[in-house]
């Protein structure tokens, strides 16, 4: 919302700097705002362009001016009233990404809880993997204008020469989703659940697991856990080429269903761990449709969901966690505003392990495995 009234640029700055002031010490109708005076230091703004900003948000509602008393919030939650623009930043425009469709939502909604105006920034063209700010589709006309007050990004990008830039302008930026090797932000455990898959196969005697995985900085995090892991996997036999297999949806789900199938039986993966529910469905659907009509292998498997988008696939022994873009967007909305106050630390991460919601796997000396009966 743009306030109007043509009262000049400096009332109107005013008017969202109190609004922001409201939002961000989470006053309660009834409570006492600070004095003209101290208005004038906190806001770095003059009395006159103060006593304007008051009286318009009076008119409005949001405040209420008590004779010899002061002025007092009336409207606790202004909603219409934007204290700040947060920008979001790494969406690719034009390609089904649906985990950061589904994040993107969730900021807007988190922002406008917090009475933030949400601005879109998506990369102007194709993803990359350094970004400058020029990569990002109207963020350096926000930037000369000084129109945002923080971004989050919510790709995996590395911010080597982007957050140099943006500190130029004392806008920070934190990072949501995936792991990056960004030091700010709340990021999904990806490489703790690959583990734990692991050992969820590995207890249900899987002796030829694969990890499917997305590509991009992740790697950082999850080749080095891997390898510590199969070291101490049967002996060391499995080296992290045979297990560790990166691609990225469903494309990339059909090409690995595709390799299995080129093995022989014998070598076919006996398990496999999917960090991504878009990839499980290709996977899994390729592998039916290559044996169709006669379905004769099928792996366990251990699969990360989106809460916020329900996808559904063809496996039959199935360990399922899931991950909350909700969750993930509340948690760098309250980061990113705690940034923004004065004395408050510049970086701070939280991982997010995924929520376990149910698992069928079985033990492989089981009779009542399947797999062998429809052989």
């Amino acid at each position: 919302m743009y306030f109007g009234d043509n009262q000049g640029k400096r009332t109107e700055f005013a008017k969202q700097a109190i609004i922001r002031y409201i939002w961000d010490k989470n006053l309660q109708e009834g409570d006492r705002i600070p004095a003209q005076s101290a208005l004038c230091r906190l806001l770095n703004a003059g009395s006159a362009t103060i006593d304007r900003a008051v009286k318009s948000l009076v008119n409005d509602g949001v405040l209420e001016a008590r004779k010899r008393t002061g002025v007092f919030v009336r409207m606790e939650k202004p909603e219409g009233y934007l204290g700040r623009s947060v920008g979001i930043i790494g969406q690719v425009r034009n390609v089904p990404r649906i985990f950061n469709w589904t994040l993107a939502n969730a900021l807007q909604t988190a922002l406008q809880a917090r009475g933030c105006l949400c601005v879109m920034f998506p990369f102007r063209d194709r993803y990359h993997s350094m970004p400058v700010v020029s990569d990002f589709l109207g963020l350096e006309t926000a930037l000369s204008q000084r129109t945002v007050h923080g971004l989050i990004s919510i790709s995996d990008f590395n911010g080597e020469k982007l957050i140099p830039a943006l500190e130029k302008f004392g806008l920070p930026v934190c990072f949501g989703g995936p792991p990056s090797a960004n030091v700010s932000g709340v990021f999904i455990d990806t490489p703790g659940f690959m583990l734990r898959g692991l050992d969820e196969l590995r207890s249900a005697g899987c002796r030829k697991p694969w990890v499917m995985i997305g590509p991009g900085p992740v790697r950082n995090f999850s080749i080095p856990r891997m390898k510590r892991y199969l070291a101490e996997w049967d002996g060391g036999r499995l080296s992290v080429e045979e297990v560790y297999r990166e691609g990225y949806a469903l494309d990339a789900g059909q090409e690995f269903a595709r390799t299995a199938m080129s093995l022989p039986p014998e070598e076919r993966p006996d398990g496999v761990v999917l960090c991504d529910d878009i990839m499980a469905q290709g996977f899994f659907s390729e592998l039916v449709r290559l044996q169709d009509p006669c379905l004769t292998y099928l792996p366990q498997s251990v699969c990360l969901r989106n809460k916020e988008s329900q996808i559904d696939f063809p496996a039959r022994f199935i360990s399922n966690y899931e991950v909350n873009p909700k969750q993930i967007a509340d948690l760098l909305v309250e980061q990113l505003l705690k940034h923004l106050q004065p004395d408050q630390p510049a970086t701070e991460t939280t991982w997010i392990f995924p929520e376990k919601l149910n698992s069928n796997l079985i033990k492989k000396d089981n009779p009542t495995n399947q797999y062998k009966e429809n052989k």
